[in-house]
This record gives C-alpha cells, structure tokens and sequence, in this order.
C-alpha cells in the first residue's frame, strides 16, 4: 500500500516523460531508443584478452556489456528503475540488451574476436540480491531485465540458480580491492545437483553455458565471484552479460 503511494506521489512530482527528448507518455521513445550507442565492451579471458577492467578475468569466460554507463539516458534509466522503482524502464533496457546480443550472435559483428561466445541454449541467470535489500526495492531489477531478454530469445531462465546470502556493502564508491573483499564468499548455488530448464528435463550443472545478466559491471568483481561459485558447482562456462558498462 504505502509503496504504490509513494509510486504516485513519484509520478505527480516526476512526469512520465522520454528521458532523451522529453516526450510526453514514455520513458524511451523509439527514436531516442535507436540512438543509443551500442557498441559492447567485451572483456575475454586468455592469450586474446580484451582489458576494459583493472584486473584480469579469472573465472568468468568473458563479459560484455551492451552501452556505455556515461550514455546519459542509459544511466538514468538505470537510476529510475533502481531508485525510484519504475519497474516499466526494464523493458527498453532489456531490448538495449537484446539487440546488442542478436548483433554479435547472428550478425556476426567482428566475429574474430567473438568466435567462442555460447549460442547453444544458454541458461540465463540474473545476478541476486540480498533478502535486506530485495525488501527494501521490492524488486531485482536484474531479475526483470534477465527475464524480457530469456522470453526474447527462448532461453532457459533460472532465478533461483544462485542466492546472495550475506548482505554487502554496496560497490559504489569501493576500490577495487573492497570490491573484491565485499562480495567474497556472499552468493551459493542452489540445487546444485540439477536445475530446470525450460521446455526440457532437469540437467545438472556440469557442461552448463550460464550467462549472467545484471544492470551494470565496473570492475566484474561481483560477476567474477558468482562466476566462481558456479565454476565450482561443474558450469563449463559462465559469461558476463550487462546493459551497461561504468
């Protein structure tokens, strides 16, 4: 009750409006969707590495990212849907998401430097938040951007593959180093002997592809360490997959 209040009194004081060109009734107007600067930052693992991070990348294969986080109607969209919980913005970032996978996955968009991306029926997995802050939101918005972009392209989603259950600091505003020690050892695998998959029999871990879907990645800290923890329940892979790169 006191949320949709607040969602009100959030509308009344913040006009539904383009966050780009100022349209009345939208958020992202079509034009101003298009306009984003989709390029990718892709980070890989081994002798090929691209370096967009400060460290290199241990567990994950490979991360990427679908726009540039200083783009200023990607931040704010990002912002809105965090903070102000507008749930309705899931939706165009998940399409910024989409289209930047359909790009390198069927367009073959410099494929010399994407040769081992998964294509074969990934498991998508959202990046979790804590039971603390998950009440506080009401939402994950990883959550909600992992499920528009799984239905998008028909790929097994898994919400309940990873847990966070130690509350953390949050990343902003941490070196590097706190990065890494604030999220060591918060995430576990749930069922670990199988998980579901979509349209088909339960599987287990091993041999799994698992793309990891968040908001943002700045140092892949977090990514890495959920990346370990699957990496130990048997995923052959597990790849980095965010809206936006800081």
């Amino acid at each position: 009750m006191f949320k949709k209040i607040f969602n009100r009194l959030l509308t009344l004081l913040f006009p539904v409006e383009c966050l780009g060109c100022k349209k009345a009734e939208t958020y992202f107007c079509g034009d101003c969707l298009k306009k984003i600067s989709a390029k990718g930052r892709p980070a890989f693992g081994g002798k090929n590495e691209i370096k967009p991070f400060e460290h290199p990348l241990t567990y994950l294969n490979g991360i990427m990212s679908a726009a540039d986080y200083h783009e200023p109607m990607v931040q704010s969209a990002i912002h809105y849907l965090k903070f102000r919980f507008i749930q309705e913005l899931a939706g165009p970032l998940a399409k910024i998401l989409a289209d930047f996978w359909q790009n390198y996955n069927y367009n073959n968009v410099e494929t010399h430097n994407y040769a081992s991306l998964p294509t074969d029926n990934p498991i998508i997995v959202p990046v979790p938040l804590n039971k603390k802050r998950l009440l506080e939101r009401g939402f994950n918005q990883a959550e909600l951007i992992a499920k528009i972009f799984a239905g998008h392209f028909d790929y097994p989603l898994m919400t309940n593959a990873v847990i966070k259950h130690r509350h953390t600091r949050h990343q902003v505003g941490l070196s590097k180093k706190e990065r890494l020690t604030n999220v060591k050892g918060a995430f576990k695998v749930e069922n670990v002997e199988k998980i579901s998959a979509k349209g088909g029999p339960a599987l287990g871990w091993k041999n799994q592809v698992i793309i990891l879907i968040d908001d943002v990645v700045t140092t892949g800290s977090t990514l890495e360490e959920i990346a370990r923890v699957l990496k130990e329940a048997g995923a052959k892979e597990v790849w980095g997959l965010t809206v936006a790169k800081d």
